[in-house]
């Protein structure tokens, strides 16, 4: 079973010492696809070994399609239905989740972004749409995601891929000063110095790395 896995890195520079939890309200128009069953892809991967800690946490999903069985891999912990996180600890990050498209769904991600100290590469998280036999729906032709958040060189949560049935709105918060000394302490440090973005590695894979 093939399906594309979409593997992201960003090198972040900040001259603050601030963590930001970015909240994103994420709402996709599936009219097109209303009936049809296949699957909803929610990843986040690190770009390699390097990365450091983060942590992406989803939550509010609603929806008029139907919600079926979920494959997750990696590091995942909780359910689409409450709270679902998706940690960077693995190579492969996933929620496969099992789905009957109806008109519209929405979700809210929280980001959080670790503080820079040390060398490291970053993390992505994305979006895909695919039906029953694992082709993409709704997919940036360049991405191959419908949706992809990462964060630019000033430590902020940028979009750089987002096709048009997505719309978004942002609310960014910063963390107190008690949250940041213990996401330092769980080690969500650490950005390598530089000011552009990489270019994504997408391909497709026989099977997730774990």
């Amino acid at each position: 079973m093939t399906k594309k896995i979409l593997v992201t890195s960003l090198l972040a520079l900040l001259s603050s010492h601030t963590a930001w939890a970015d909240t994103w309200y994420v709402t996709v128009d599936t009219r097109s696809l209303s009936g049809q069953s296949g699957w909803l892809d929610f990843q986040f991967n690190p770009a390699d070994g390097s990365a450091p800690a983060a942590a992406a946490s989803l939550a509010a999903f609603s929806s008029d399609g139907g919600l079926a069985a979920a494959i997750p891999t990696g590091d995942v912990t909780g359910t689409l239905a409450g709270t679902l996180v998706l940690g960077n600890s693995q190579f492969f990050n996933d929620w496969l989740q099992g789905y009957t498209f109806g008109s519209t769904l929405s979700f809210s991600i929280n980001i959080n972004t670790p503080v820079p100290n040390a060398s490291g590469s970053g993390t992505a998280f994305s979006l895909s749409l695919y039906d029953s036999s694992y082709n993409s729906l709704l997919a940036d032709p360049n991405w191959g995601a419908s949706l992809v958040i990462n964060a630019n060189d000033n430590g902020a949560i940028n979009v750089l891929a987002q096709t048009a049935p997505i719309s978004l709105s942002t609310s960014p918060v910063p963390e107190p000063q008690s949250a940041l000394l213990w996401l330092s302490g769980l080690g969500l440090v650490g950005w390598r110095s530089g000011k552009q973005t990489r270019v994504p590695l997408l391909r497709p894979r026989v099977s997730p790395i774990g």
